[in-house]
């Protein structure tokens, strides 16, 4: 009974002397885990029972459940169906078992955890720990939790939704929560092969860029084209899938009359790339600085020998990018001095958009006697949206009042013309293109109707130098869940002659990747559209 006073005592005292929520219920009692409340309160032994809005509070920590059982010989607790937020982080338990939470799951922002068993200790310890983010899935046999960070042991992560082909091994890991930024030192997992990366970071907020630098293509123009583009390598600190270091190596026009060669490295907006072999050549970048020469170039348009200063400046809406260049080709060589400009600019009212985009390009030849060249044009877009109705008008063309031949192709910008109708209603589309009537008039008219269930159906009819009908067809993309899936998307046209193309792009999926062959044969092209068959193979992530 001497017991049972003295605890109401302290009870009492405690909350009167704290403000928070816990602080509030009428019966507290000060524990070495936090304060200990609820509306009712019963002793049977050596056990307290809390009931009613039954609560458990310190810094950084507020658990409720139905009931709260404290074993005061032990310091332990027992209790069911939990609820609070722990460090930031909201928090739904199965148990409460001595002193740690069992069957835990944690949310915070577009994060997702669940925890096996989070020992209620200053950090929280946490066993078990399995993480989902936007762009990964992580798991972790030991974590510790605070407020700003959580640091990992044992740490995995893959942005695959099956399996773990692609994967990001760190022995320890720290996880910034605000910024959703992993730190640690690294090793990157493919398939079976383990590559150490050193101090690497990564963002769970993110999906890491991570592409293929495997090239295995046909081109409509014959030969193969194989090796590898922009493989990636590493440097400690930096994010994985933004690595700024790029290698190249790459045989191209492979049984073709135009085999070469070309190797290339680069780093940010720093590099070099040479070619052996057909139209040979050294070619070096930094920054708006830009050097090439070629002994042999392919055609009297390629400079054998270029230097070019091209600064871009950016302000709001309006982008500038003057250029001073001086170049020697099989036809024109000299000195240019440029300018090229655009702006854009959105007015928005309601379910109406005005999207105004006017752009020019001046260039002058100062010593070199040739023409001044001027290209002016641009585009207006009228937009209307409202629930599943969609509409939009837009135009876009070109002139060249001076000349329509600069001396150089660097800064020749063809004159066109292109209107562009289109409507969606729900499901249903259509969509009226008109491109260079004074010119290689090409008119096409194209509906669709897409289903998530049945895929996306095009048809189009399109007059040009032939006319045509294309039809097309590509199934849904399967659920991120699906492990394995198929996915086709064929395309052919035709006319009063017979076929006049055929496409077909086919994926397999994986738990991890998307492995695609895409195949086309142009048997009729519109005016100069080359014809022939082009095969590319392709590798992504998921």
């Amino acid at each position: 009974m001497l017991l049972m006073n003295r605890l109401l005592v302290l009870g009492l005292l405690f909350s009167l002397a704290l403000a928070g929520p816990c602080g509030q219920r009428p019966y507290t009692l000060e524990t070495e885990e936090g304060l200990l409340g609820g509306e009712e309160m019963s002793y049977d032994g050596e056990v307290l029972v809390f009931e009613g809005r039954a609560c458990l509070e310190r810094e950084g920590l507020y658990l409720e459940a139905p009931a709260i059982r404290y074993l005061e010989a032990e310091g332990s607790f027992q209790a069911e169906g939990l609820r609070g937020v722990a460090e930031g982080w909201q928090v739904e338990a199965e148990a409460l078992w001595g002193k740690a939470l069992e069957g835990v799951r944690l949310s915070r922002g577009r994060l997702r955890a669940q925890v096996a068993r989070l020992r209620l200790e200053t950090p929280l310890q946490g066993e078990g720990v399995l993480l989902e983010s936007p762009a990964y899935r992580v798991r972790a046999a030991e974590a510790t939790f605070t407020r700003e960070e959580a640091r990992l042991k044992g740490f995995l992560a893959t942005p695959c939704p099956c399996g773990e082909d692609v994967r990001l091994r760190m022995e320890e890991a720290t996880f910034l929560v605000a910024t959703g930024e992993l730190r640690g030192e690294a090793a990157l997992g493919l398939w079976g092969l383990e590559i150490p990366l050193g101090e690497a970071t990564a963002n769970a907020n993110r999906r890491p860029d991570l592409r293929s630098p495997l090239v295995l293509a046909s081109s409509d123009t014959g030969g193969w084209t194989v090796g590898l583009q922009d493989f990636p390598l590493p440097q400690p600190g930096e994010e994985i899938g933004r690595w700024e270091r790029r290698f190249t190596l790459l045989a191209t026009g492979l049984g073709s009359p135009q085999e070469a060669l070309r190797l290339g490295l680069r780093e940010g907006r720093v590099g070099a790339a040479f070619q052996l072999g057909y139209a040979p050549g050294v070619w070096v970048w930094a920054e708006d600085l830009f050097l090439g020469y070629s002994p042999s170039p392919p055609d009297a348009d390629t400079p054998r020998l270029e230097a070019r200063y091209a600064p871009t400046f950016r302000l709001e809406g309006l982008t500038l990018r003057p250029f001073l260049r001086y170049a020697e080709t099989g036809r024109s060589q000299g000195l240019t001095l440029g300018l090229e400009g655009g702006y854009r600019h959105t007015f928005q009212e309601g379910p109406l958009a005005l999207t105004l985009r006017p752009e020019a390009l001046l260039a002058l030849y100062p010593f070199a006697g040739y023409d001044p060249y001027l290209a002016v044009g641009g585009g207006v877009e009228l937009a209307y949206r409202e629930g599943d109705l969609a509409l939009r008008a837009a135009y876009a063309g070109r002139l060249e009042p001076l000349t329509p031949t600069p001396p150089f192709t660097y800064e020749n910008r063809d004159e066109f013309q292109r209107l562009r109708l289109e409507g969606t209603l729900g499901p249903w589309s259509l969509g009226y293109t008109l491109e260079n009537p004074l010119g290689n008039r090409l008119d096409r008219l194209e509906g669709g109707y897409r289903d998530e269930a049945l895929g996306n159906f095009r048809l189009a009819y399109v007059r040009g130098s032939l006319e045509e009908v294309r039809l097309a067809y590509a199934m849904p993309l399967p659920d991120r869940a699906c492990c394995q899936a198929l996915w086709l998307a064929p395309e052919v046209g035709l006319n009063g002659e017979g076929l006049t193309r055929l496409g077909l792009t086919f994926r397999l999926y994986d738990g991890c990747f998307a492995y695609e062959v895409r195949w086309q044969n142009v048997l009729r092209g519109q005016y100069d559209e080359a014809t022939g068959q082009s095969l590319t193979f392709g590798l992504s992530l998921r």
